[in-house]
């Protein structure tokens, strides 16, 4: 399905600007880092580092405004959740530890729009499809009025996607550098980890400061 997907973002974001295509443009390679919150069932509001690597071809659609596509990659570094499955009120409680990391591509269509004919600012806006692999890592504990009675370590993979957008500003150093704050927003199938989280659509945030290089 993540195949799929990703293929059909592609056909979709090439039948958008084909029609702008004998404009002059040009490629680039873009690099994110920053941090990443999850609103997931288990890890809501939990946040942790995030790095990503882009790359795509920007045509010129009018005297400030360029769109393009754009694929990339990234990384998720390592998150911890706690969480109880039962506390009865009279010293008897179990409760769970997960820690994950997340692998994620992504395709999709992105925008850039100067602030004024030769102006060094300008807006990006972007939005496409991600694809998702994690591995989770779960501590189980039963206590019993302070006693430790029962637990086990378990592992867990999972895979999915959905959509991605984001929105930011940035600035030309050169004429073929910037640098630019970008804010992107995550909807997804929600981690199942076998039954540990609840949530059927996970959704995320990303806030990343990047440097792009035009050729």
């Amino acid at each position: 399905m993540n195949k799929y997907g990703c293929m059909a973002l592609v056909a979709m974001a090439c039948a958008a600007v084909m029609p702008t295509a004998h404009a002059a443009g040009n490629s680039f390679v873009a690099g994110q880092v920053g941090r990443a919150r999850f609103n997931d069932s288990v890890f809501d509001d939990s946040s942790t580092n995030t790095r990503a690597i882009s790359g795509g071809y920007r045509w010129q659609a009018g005297p400030i405004v360029q769109i393009g596509v754009e694929a990339g990659l990234g990384k998720v570094d390592e998150l911890e959740g706690d969480f109880f499955y039962y506390n009865d009120g009279m010293g008897y409680e179990e409760i769970a530890r997960i820690a994950m990391d997340i692998d994620y591509r992504h395709v999709g269509a992105n925008a850039r729009i100067n602030f004024g004919e030769g102006s060094r600012w300008f807006a990006i806006a972007r939005a496409g499809y991600m694809a998702y692999d994690m591995d989770a890592r779960l501590h189980y504990e039963a206590w019993d009025n302070g006693q430790l009675v029962d637990g086990f370590d378990d592992t867990a993979s999972d895979d999915g996607g959905g959509a991605y957008f984001g929105a930011g500003v940035g600035v030309d150093i050169t004429p073929n550098i910037n640098v630019n704050l970008m804010f992107n927003g995550y909807a997804y199938s929600s981690f199942e980890g076998d039954g540990y989280t609840e949530d059927d659509i996970g959704t995320a945030s990303t806030t990343t400061l990047g440097v792009e290089v035009r050729f």
